[in-house]
């Protein structure tokens, strides 16, 4: 007992070197590597064809978007999305993605006829083969926004509701509905991804027992972990990136994250973010005691409570607007 001790300090001190973070920074590009897809060598796996085809449809979304879209653009793209999407309805059967995919390159179509745009007879026996061939009623291709309607606040009223939020660390014995959670995370989705991905997940646990083995692994909930009554772990898949993105793992579950943080405001409650900077043997630790995908990289846990009538929170103070606000 002694000994398995003693290799678990070294491994410890070990990952507090700079060595240490060097191995750790290996294994997260090695992690990138082994689940990332890869654009020239695509494989059957369903995961990885649903984000090379939501990325590659989206660019066809935003070439129609363009305030002058250039006519017959994108031909070769189109013509690879139409025989990856025609792989994956075979190997998996058509779903929401597909039709999103048919009403996107419908909707190119009409931009083009409205247009006089020629296609080559090749392209047109293609493409109408493939939108006959399934539904078309999917949510891909244009949505039309009125100005006055774009939003809802003004900037003042923004600013209050955001400055309102804080990190909580006081709950009230309150329990949370799990509908509640769930109607934060259909919420929080909104949130931009690269190339529309949305690879993020949002591992959710309300049993207390479990909550408090999982936070056992993380050092910034001591003295109010026996409040939290609800917790989330942000992820996100290392499958929904490509070549170069190891990084936008990270930059797109950051952006769910705050997303959710503000929605769980919106609904009254109080949270705290838990930050997950942990090695790497650590993080596969943790993956194992809240059964995480190995596949899935970890963003942060968020502590979620019921509100008191009244309570405190840590008060810091912000950053000059001179500071951060760089003009060129």
């Amino acid at each position: 007992m002694l000994s398995i001790f003693k290799r678990k300090t070294r491994s410890f001190i070990f990952y507090r070197t700079h060595i240490g973070e060097l191995y750790t920074k290996f294994v997260d590009i090695s992690h990138h590597l082994k689940y990332s897809f890869k654009e020239n060598a695509l494989n059957d796996d369903k995961v990885h064809l649903k984000y090379y085809l939501t990325k590659h449809y989206h660019i066809i979304e935003k070439g129609l978007a363009l305030p002058e879209s250039r006519l017959g653009f994108g031909q070769p793209k189109i013509l690879d999305i139409i025989e990856k999407t025609r792989k994956y309805e075979k190997l998996h059967g058509a779903d929401d993605l597909v039709f999103s995919i048919r009403k996107t390159l419908s909707e190119y179509m009409s931009l083009n006829e409205t247009k006089s745009f020629e296609f080559s007879e090749d392209f047109k026996f293609t493409m109408n083969e493939f939108l006959n061939y399934g539904c078309i009623s999917g949510n891909g291709g244009l949505r039309y926004i009125r100005k006055k309607s774009a939003s809802n606040l003004n900037l003042q009223e923004f600013n209050q509701f955001t400055q309102s939020r804080v990190s909580v660390r006081d709950f009230s014995n309150e329990s949370i509905p799990d509908s509640v959670l769930y109607s934060i995370v259909e919420t929080a989705k909104s949130a931009p991804s690269v190339c529309n991905r949305q690879g993020w997940k949002a591992h959710y646990y309300s049993d207390k027992v479990e909550i408090r083995e999982i936070l056992s692994y993380q050092n910034g909930n001591g003295g109010f972990t026996h409040l939290i009554d609800k917790l989330i772990i942000v992820t996100a898949d290392a499958k929904a990136f490509t070549l170069y993105e190891s990084n936008q793992v990270f930059i797109d579950g950051g952006l769910f994250s705050m997303n959710l943080l503000l929605a769980i405001h919106a609904a009254g409650l109080g949270a705290c973010p838990l930050n997950t900077c942990y090695p790497s043997f650590l993080e596969k630790k943790v993956k194992r005691v809240s059964a995480i995908p190995d596949n899935e990289r970890l963003i942060m846990m968020i502590g979620i409570g019921c509100l008191k009538e009244s309570y405190s929170v840590a008060y810091s103070s912000r950053n000059s607007t001179d500071e951060i606000f760089v003009s060129h």
